[in-house]
């Protein structure tokens, strides 16, 4: 037989589901917006990126066949030089081009994961004016004050638990994010000190290869980092917390130039970039550092608060039976 207390413990706990499941499709639905809002971004970009690689795969196929560009080039005696220029600019741009495809498939993935969790919901205000009529119904037949309160603390507890999720889920992006900016600085840091022996000590064939094996694995850990540092971004959104971070890239360019004309210009040019991708990691890190600081000293807030209201709404269940 059911008694009273064990009803309003039902109603309770349904009520508190049914609040929690409006607060978590309020979030979701923020999400899906800023990621349609990302995804057209993406398309543009990729538009443009494309766009460029196009013009850029022109530019090398006049240099190498027999074309007017060609003509002129080598009466000049510089073809060599030109096609290996409109080559590696060609390289960027594909790079360009194959780093806002993946930014597009990212956005998309984003918006197909927000619009699947919103479907999952279901009719969440729905369920929340039933569990309200509910509680309606409770209170008109038990009466008293503890009724009223109890129905704050559902309202805050649904509230507090929202949040502490998005805290958790802000928390891991910022711990990958940190991973992926260590293991990108430490890359880095190699990739350098092999561009400062091949401009001190000659280098070679040998050295390039070496060195631009340690250049393409940070370029591939700075994409990664790029990504973790976009995710990171949309949780703080979640929290209410304003991303300092960008996104960080490699200038490949001077790459097909170096292998072929090894001296100190070019070898200086590349340490340069080296140097500027390392010193702009260093400072993503510390920014990721700070920012796991601030989310900690908010998810121990939110915790706290959680087990205070909860204690307040079972002292006043056990007093209401």
């Amino acid at each position: 037989m059911t008694t009273t207390g064990d009803r309003a413990r039902q109603v309770h706990d349904e009520l508190e589901a049914a609040l929690e499941a409006v607060a978590e499709h309020g979030r979701v639905s923020a999400r899906l917006h800023r990621a349609r809002a990302s995804e057209e971004s993406a398309k543009g970009a990729a538009v443009q990126a494309h766009a460029q690689l196009a013009t850029e795969t022109e530019d090398v196929r006049a240099l190498e066949s027999f074309s007017p560009t060609r003509i002129w080039a080598t009466l000049k005696g510089s073809r060599d030089t030109d096609l290996d220029r409109e080559q590696a600019e060609r390289q960027a741009a594909e790079y360009a081009a194959a780093r806002a495809d993946a930014w597009l498939v990212s956005t998309h993935d984003e918006v197909r994961r927000a619009e699947a969790e919103l479907a999952a919901l279901g009719d969440v205000h729905g369920r929340r004016d039933q569990a309200m009529a509910e509680k309606e119904r409770l209170l008109t037949e038990v009466g008293g004050a503890a009724g009223a309160e109890l129905a704050t603390i559902a309202a805050e507890l649904a509230a507090a638990r929202s949040t502490a999720k998005e805290v958790g889920e802000a928390l891991a992006a910022g711990e990958q994010a940190a991973a992926a900016l260590s293991r990108a600085g430490d890359v880095l840091g190699s990739a350098g000190s092999w561009a400062t022996y091949d401009t001190f000590f000659g280098g070679g064939m040998i050295t390039d290869m070496v060195k631009y094996d340690r250049m393409d694995e940070a370029q591939r850990l700075l994409h990664g980092a790029d990504q973790a540092l976009r995710r990171l971004s949309t949780e703080l959104a979640d929290v209410g917390m304003t991303a300092v971070v960008q996104g960080l890239s490699v200038d490949g360019l001077t790459q097909a130039f170096d292998v072929w004309f090894d001296n100190i210009f070019s070898d200086w040019s590349v340490k340069s970039r080296i140097d500027q991708a390392a010193r702009r990691t260093a400072e993503a890190a510390g920014m990721v550092h700070e920012i796991r600081t601030r989310l900690a000293a908010q998810q121990r807030e939110v915790e706290s608060r959680v087990v205070e209201l909860t204690g307040r709404r079972e002292r006043l269940l056990v007093e209401a039976s």
